[in-house]
């Protein structure tokens, strides 16, 4: 495990686009375990992770599910203190079983400055997104393939992939 973490981390830390699974109930916690045994990261290398979900089982309406508690951004590591700082983007809401934005994300502002968007340019965009992933959800698309194809799709022409979307005239290959 320390050995391919630390393989993991110096991956991370060189620009390469990684995922990992860990138990962990909070970003602490996380924090906490990659610092110990077996893992050993040091904490300046923790700077590479960009974010971190907390998954959860619990009940909604009496029935047994995983939800996303939370979302949270790796910001950086205090040169000072050595404190691992962090933002919180999205909190789950047991009670209306929705998720709740904080109003920031530090990844989102680089996304905008680095593609020169305004915020409501951005705001716009990820908009249109989550419609596409609700079009997929009411669809039943989930294999790999279908969802790389309609992503390279929208990526390629967005205005013509969402005209096609919303007029139900979208037409692919497996889809």
């Amino acid at each position: 495990r320390g050995r391919e973490a630390y393989v993991l981390f110096q991956a991370m830390a060189t620009g390469h686009t990684t995922y990992s699974t860990m138990h962990a109930d909070s970003p602490q916690s996380l924090v906490h375990r990659l610092e110990s045994e077996p893992i050993n990261i040091p904490r300046v290398m923790l700077q590479a992770l960009d974010v971190i979900t907390i998954q959860i089982q619990t009940e909604v309406k009496g029935k047994r599910v995983r939800r996303c508690k939370q979302v949270v951004e790796i910001i950086d590591v205090d040169p000072k203190t050595k404190e691992v700082l962090t933002n919180e983007v999205f909190r789950w809401d047991p009670v209306e079983d929705s998720f709740v934005y904080s109003g920031n994300s530090y990844i989102l502002n680089k996304i905008q400055a680095k593609l020169g968007l305004s915020k409501e340019e951005m705001m716009e965009e990820l908009k249109r997104r989550t419609k596409i992933l609700e079009w997929m959800r009411e669809r039943d698309i989930r294999t790999f393939r279908d969802v790389a194809r309609i992503v390279a799709e929208y990526t390629e022409k967005p205005e013509e992939f969402m005209k096609r979307m919303e007029g139900e005239g979208y037409v692919s290959d497996t889809v």
